[in-house]
């Protein structure tokens, strides 16, 4: 819905996501506009949903592999520095 509400014409639409059909865009779209309330409250809820899982993992302690991997940038930039 973010290409409609960003003014894109079905067509535009359609270019953007070839495996679409202006039918289903259309259809999409006329859904959007009878139940605008209902889909941006559920948008609404999925994106806060998101950034909470997001935060979440902000929050917790990286896996051993990251861990890891973070070790090794840390050499890898030390020794640049060093040359």
């Amino acid at each position: 819905m973010n290409y409609y509400l960003d003014g894109y014409s079905p067509e535009e639409i359609a270019v953007n996501f070839p495996g679409l059909s202006l039918d289903k865009i259309y259809a999409t779209i006329t859904y959007y506009l009878h139940n605008c309330h209902e889909v941006d409250a559920y948008l609404s809820r999925l994106i806060a949903w998101r950034e909470a899982c997001y935060q979440e993992w902000l929050a917790s302690e990286p896996s051993p592999l990251v861990k890891r991997i973070r070790e090794i940038k840390a050499q890898i930039k030390k020794e640049q520095l060093q040359n």
